[in-house]
């Protein structure tokens, strides 16, 4: 008895004792069509965000950090929207370096000027390319880095290059 309650129960479980339903049957076509449908529409969703313009047809941005070496982090904000300027801003350790030792600045046109406080790039003309190398030691002021920072406007605006040391 117990055998024959525990085959039946077994046999209903993996569905071979009694087949499937009409309800089930009507369900399952239903079920993978939908899912089909979903899976075409997740596909071409997918293929809309992944499709990639060339090279030529993206729209530059309005201002990047081309390339940096020894440094954690740049970066390239806009202040306001007026004039043509970037001023370059180097902190270590969350304090601003005034005079970073070996400064070199060399902009695709404009003028630079580098005094205690700033150091800026002005009247420049679009699009800008500066590069900017100075030395300064690491945290333990057991060596000097040289450090180097490439970057490049696009638009007209008053710019801050921020880098981290």
């Amino acid at each position: 008895m117990l055998r024959s309650i525990l085959l039946i129960s077994l046999c209903s479980f993996a569905g071979v004792a009694s087949g499937p339903s009409e309800a089930t049957m009507e369900q399952v076509p239903a079920v993978a069509q939908e899912q089909a449908s979903n899976s075409r529409q997740t596909q071409t969703a997918k293929e809309k965000r992944k499709k990639i313009k060339s090279k030529d047809e993206r729209e530059p941005a309005a201002a990047a950090v081309t390339s940096t070496r020894n440094v954690v982090r740049a970066s390239v904000t806009q202040r306001s929207p007026d004039g043509y300027l970037a001023e370059l801003v180097i902190m270590d350790g969350g304090l601003a370096v005034r005079n970073p030792q070996d400064l070199q600045m060399i902009g695709s046109s404009g003028s630079q000027i580098s005094d205690g406080s700033r150091i800026i790039f002005e009247n420049f003309v679009l699009p800008f390319e500066g590069t900017v190398r100075f030395k300064s030691p690491n945290k333990m002021n057991t060596v000097i880095y040289e450090r180097v920072i490439n970057f490049r406007i696009n638009e007209a605006g008053s710019w801050v290059v921020r880098v981290e040391l």
